[in-house]
């Protein structure tokens, strides 16, 4: 996509701004009904821009990355609800058909899940803070429900301000990369997209439940996702 045709305008990001607190709450504070799983938040991403299909593209390759990471108890693990809304947004805001800009969305998007992951730790270390102290909460009941609240806020805070600071850059990411001509770079290109793909196999083969019976289940959404990129090709 033309530079002069790449736009953002302040309802789309005031959008993406909003649905970046929705899914930054969801893992862990509320409602917890998955729609931070990167297939989800990429394709609302997309449809925000326009084309949900793009976004769904860029979610099923996170997904497979956030498949081996369990969210269980302390665990640390990628914040995909943030990472995976503004990957998806920047692949469909760029045209999403360019090679360069899927593998650039997607490096950017589990770049920021890692550093979604960081912002949640110094959340949870702040909630130490907000439901402290622990006799006086007791006590007050009502107290207790507000900072509970206060904590679930603080979570959909932490999740607009990720998408608001990295939304713009990873979509300016994405159309250099989108620009680039891969053809020219000749074996680089090829190194790096075989890369890619053994990296997504790899993490899949690893994921808890994934067995030899997994396998077709593997091969059926790559059939799918060869399907999406034709069908979005020009």
């Amino acid at each position: 996509m033309p530079w002069s045709e790449l736009a953002v305008g302040p309802g789309t990001w005031m959008l993406l701004v909003a649905a970046g607190a929705a899914f930054g709450m969801d893992a862990v504070s509320w409602p917890q009904v998955m729609i931070s799983r990167p297939l989800i938040s990429a394709t609302v991403g997309g449809w925000l821009f326009g084309d949900p299909g793009a976004g769904m593209v860029v979610g099923a390759v996170l997904e497979i990355y956030a498949l081996r990471h369990a969210p269980l108890g302390a665990a640390r693990y990628p914040d995909t609800g943030p990472a995976g809304l503004v990957s998806g947004a920047a692949f469909a805001a760029t045209g999403g058909h360019a090679m360069g800009a899927l593998l650039a969305s997607v490096v950017v998007g589990w770049a920021l899940g890692w550093i979604g992951m960081v912002t949640v730790h110094v959340r949870r270390r702040l909630n130490e803070r907000v439901l402290s102290p622990a006799a006086d909460l007791a006590a007050d009941p009502g107290l207790l429900e507000h900072r509970h609240r206060l904590a679930i806020w603080l979570d959909g805070l932490r999740g607009s301000v990720l998408v608001a600071s990295f939304a713009v850059p990873a979509i300016l990411v994405a159309a250099v990369a989108a620009s680039l001509d891969w053809t020219s770079l000749g074996g680089v290109g090829v190194l790096v997209l075989t890369l890619g793909v053994a990296a997504a196999t790899g993490s899949a083969a690893r994921a808890s439940s994934f067995g030899v019976r997994g396998w077709p289940l593997l091969v059926a959404g790559a059939a799918v996702a060869v399907l999406l990129i034709a069908g979005t090709s020009p």
